[in-house]
């Protein structure tokens, strides 16, 4: 089976630009037999390194991708002890930014913990949230954390809802190969509060009809979405009988939205059908 291509088949008919990346993390033992036998052996190396990519290095409008290299690199200045999630901050100063989220709802006054402000940016998108984190770790530091990660196609310049930046041209930019490389970080425990931010992701509020849709329930799916006005993402990790795979989906010119989002849940449910349902699973 050609998971590839007929990833590719399913994006192409959309038009404007596509690119995705896929990689599957298969626990260190696989079952032997599916017909009742206990007995385990070491999984073949195929099945313990499956991916695969297009257009992986090509960059695009970060759109609310972006948010997660700043949950990243907050995290990080958590694990060193210049934030705290409990602590509360005031935002009453801050410019609501408008776009998504429920900050710009609440009363000034609502004080929340940088872990709850964490949270909304990730499972809401809330740009008024991210604003503020941005502006408390800065652009710069991000950037800094991107480069030495090696993430060299991921890059913020802008602040979120700035669109005379973005008309100027001034954008975030990321590529599917480095969101699946920052998600295969998280999955291995090789950045500073990964299980919190998999926890978190897994509470996700955005997109949800791509789960209601496509995926049975017993699949564990924590992921981001980003979404502006000819675009839409999506990049996870979504845990089945047989692993966890990290994806990442990405369109641009769009003329149509949700034909767009439906591609995306067809990708997803591919991914489950072909590597994660035991019942489906081949390679």
């Amino acid at each position: 089976m050609d998971i590839a291509d007929d990833i590719a088949a399913i994006l192409e008919p959309l038009g404007g630009r596509t690119a995705f990346a896929a990689h599957l993390f298969l626990p260190k033992t696989a079952p032997h037999s599916r017909h009742g036998d206990d007995d385990r052996e070491p999984a073949p190396q195929a099945e313990r390194d499956s991916q695969f990519a297009l257009n992986a290095g090509v960059t695009f409008p970060a759109a609310g991708l972006a948010k997660l290299p700043v949950a990243v690199e907050f995290l990080r200045r958590v694990d060193l002890g210049q934030f705290d999630l409990a602590e509360r901050w005031d935002t009453s100063t801050a410019p609501r930014a408008g776009g998504s989220g429920v900050l710009d709802f609440l009363d000034p006054a609502t004080q929340l913990t940088f872990g709850e402000l964490c949270t909304l940016m990730l499972i809401v998108s809330d740009d008024t949230a991210a604003n503020v984190l941005l502006d408390l770790i800065g652009i710069g530091e991000v950037n800094e954390s991107l480069s030495r990660m090696k993430l060299d196609h991921t890059k913020l310049v802008r602040r979120f809802m700035d669109f005379e930046a973005r008309a100027g041209r001034r954008d975030n930019v990321t590529s599917a190969g480095d969101m699946l490389t920052l998600l295969s970080l998280a999955q291995q425990n090789m950045l500073p509060g990964a299980r919190w931010l998999r926890e978190t992701l897994s509470a996700q509020q955005r997109f949800i009809e791509l789960g209601a849709g496509w995926l049975p329930t017993e699949a564990q799916w924590a992921h981001k979405d980003g979404l502006l006005s000819d675009v839409a993402h999506d990049a996870g990790l979504l845990s089945g009988p047989r692993g966890t795979c990290g994806y990442c989906v990405l369109t641009a010119e769009q003329n149509n939205l949700p034909a767009a989002r439906s591609a995306i849940g067809r990708v997803v449910r591919l991914l489950w059908n072909a590597w994660l349902d035991d019942t489906t699973a081949s390679f």
